[in-house]
């Protein structure tokens, strides 16, 4: 977006319709003072956020239900690793037959090519497990950037510069002046939500 000023009105308008092309996008503009109000506000639900879920980490980290949980996770990988040496022993049993003539190597490219795919999905699925039972052992903690970044900002009633470069990452303008606010740290606050979700489901968003 650029700034331009108008009979001492600020407004915002699209950079790609000024400086690329007529064609390429549409000449739509947001008053200066509605952009500032709608992004403030934004800001503040990020803070709130911050603060809520700093609260609700704290309290899952001290809760007995993640020692729990991680107990289920290392017998369900327990159980996908008893069946990943199954297929092994599987596929040794069949390469031995196919050496002492009882099935065809038609037979046992086949027959091994599926204990291949059984054995890649449930590898898959151990790896998932795995990094489940790692972010549960080790929590999230309440310094995690997103949280750090947000808090410090709780009582913000004022935009500014340094702010902005902090927290957003960018802004973009529609037709009709409709907004979308793309904020720094996302991965961190989709790290977070997925940790409270899967340990305090109650408190999920």
């Amino acid at each position: 977006m650029t700034r331009s000023k108008v009979g001492g009105t600020v407004y915002y308008y699209c950079r790609t319709y000024k400086d690329q092309s007529k064609s390429a996008c549409t000449k739509h503009t947001i008053r200066h003072n509605r952009l500032e109000v709608a992004v403030l506000y934004a800001i503040q639900q990020q803070v709130y956020l911050a603060v809520d879920y700093t609260k609700t980490i704290e309290r899952i980290n001290r809760a007995p239900l993640v020692k729990s949980q991680s107990k289920k996770l290392a017998d369900a990988i327990e159980q996908k690793e008893r069946e990943l040496a199954k297929i092994a022993r599987y596929k040794q049993a069949i390469y031995q037959d196919w050496k002492d003539g009882e099935i065809t190597h038609s037979d046992y490219r086949h027959m091994k090519e599926d204990y291949e795919e059984q054995a890649e999905a449930l590898n898959e699925v151990i790896e998932k497990l795995r990094a489940e039972q790692a972010e549960l052992e080790n929590g999230i903690d309440t310094e995690n950037p997103f949280l750090k970044a947000f808090r410090q900002y709780g009582n913000i009633e004022k935009l500014t510069r340094d702010v902005l470069i902090e927290l957003v990452d960018h802004i973009k303008v529609y037709e009709g002046g409709n907004i979308s606010i793309v904020f720094r740290f996302a991965d961190e606050l989709r790290r977070i939500q997925e940790f409270i979700e899967v340990n305090n489901p109650s408190e999920a968003v």
